[in-house]
């Protein structure tokens, strides 16, 4: 985690085996979308941990054919996400965008510093 981070979003989604590679696109533009308007990173991971797979897979209703997904953006503050996100919604390749997610599976939110050890 970068130094001067000191609030993240993170998502966590089911995403089909067979879309990951599309995800890994829009992904990637979502994230360059994000650190252009001010976020200090945009990552995201698959699940490969029989633990994280169990755990987060059950947390989303993971199917047999998914992966599990955890994206997370950092921020120095809720209030740099907040005006981040406003830049990026108004940036218009978010209109070229095709979001594959389920919302009804997703988990999703905000989250301060408590500890950090660099």
């Amino acid at each position: 985690m970068a130094k001067a981070s000191k609030y993240i979003d993170v998502c966590i989604q089911p995403v089909p085996k067979k879309n990951v590679a599309e995800y890994r696109k829009t992904t990637k533009l979502i994230g360059q979308i994000l650190v252009k308007h001010g976020a200090l990173s945009s990552r995201d991971y698959v699940g490969e941990d029989k633990n994280a797979v169990s755990v987060f897979g059950k947390s989303v209703k993971m199917k047999k054919n998914e992966v599990v997904i955890y994206a997370v953006a950092e921020f120095k503050s809720k209030k740099h996400r907040e005006q981040v996100f406003t830049k990026m919604m108004k940036d218009p390749k978010m209109k070229t965008i095709s979001f594959m997610m389920d919302e009804k599976r997703m988990l999703m939110g905000g989250f301060e510093l408590l500890v950090a050890v660099d």
